[in-house]
C-alpha cells in the first residue's frame, strides 16, 4: 500500500479501521485493569470473563479457572469494545484536537459504563456487582475510554498506510523546492 492507492480507500473507511485498533486496546486496558484487580481481591483473574461468557450461555458462571465461558466472555468483550470503538471513529471523524477527543473517548467510556450496568444488571442480577465492584468496573471503563483518546494516533497510521499520505510537518525530499542561490 502506498502512494498509488491514493484516493482508492474511503476515508470513512481509514476511521472506522483506526476506531476498532483503538477499541481493541482499549479492551486489552480493560481486561488487564479487571485482571489487576481480581489479583489484588484474591479472585481469579478470569472472573470478569466468566461472567461476561454467561450471558451468552445462559448459565451463571462461577467457576475459578479458564473454560469455555471465558472464551465466550474475551470474544463478546473484545467484540463489543472494537466495535464501540469503530462507532467512536466514525463519530469524531478527524477531530484535530487531542484534549477533544481525549474527553470524548473519556465520556463513551462512562457512558458504555452505566449502559452496561444497566444491561448486565438486569441480565445477571447481584452477581455482577458481587463478583465486579462497580468501582472496579468504573475505573476500567474510564481506562477503556482514556485509550480511546488516542484515536488521532491510529487515524494517522492507518491513513498512511492506506493512503500512503505524509502528516503534516513531515516532508519527503523530492516535495522540498531548492533555495535560490543568488
Amino acid at each position: 500500500m502506498g502512494p498509488e492507492n491514493h484516493g482508492r480507500v474511503w476515508p470513512p473507511i481509514c476511521r472506522a479501521l483506526a476506531g476498532i485498533e483503538a477499541g481493541v486496546l482499549g479492551g486489552a486496558a480493560m481486561f488487564g485493569w479487571l485482571a489487576l484487580s481480581a489479583l489484588v481481591e484474591l479472585r481469579s483473574i478470569w472472573t470478569a470473563p466468566n461472567l461476561l461468557g454467561s450471558t451468552l450461555s445462559g448459565q451463571p458462571t462461577l467457576e475459578r479457572g479458564f473454560g469455555w465461558a471465558t472464551v465466550l466472555g474475551l470474544g463478546l468483550h473484545f467484540s463489543v469494545s472494537g466495535l464501540i470503538g469503530m462507532t467512536f471513529g466514525l463519530l469524531v471523524g478527524n477531530a484535530g484536537r487531542r484534549l477533544r477527543v481525549a474527553l470524548l473517548g473519556l465520556l463513551t467510556g462512562l457512558v458504555w459504563f452505566y449502559f452496561s450496568q444497566a444491561l448486565f444488571r438486569r441480565k445477571l442480577g447481584g452477581f455482577v456487582a458481587l463478583y465486579s465492584p462497580p468501582r472496579t468496573l468504573l475505573l476500567a471503563h474510564v481506562t477503556y475510554g482514556l485509550v480511546l483518546g488516542w484515536f488521532p494516533s491510529g487515524l494517522r497510521s492507518v491513513t498512511r498506510s492506506f493512503l500512503g499520505e505524509a502528516t503534516p510537518g513531515e516532508m519527503r525530499e523530492t516535495d522540498a523546492t531548492p533555495d535560490a542561490v543568488e
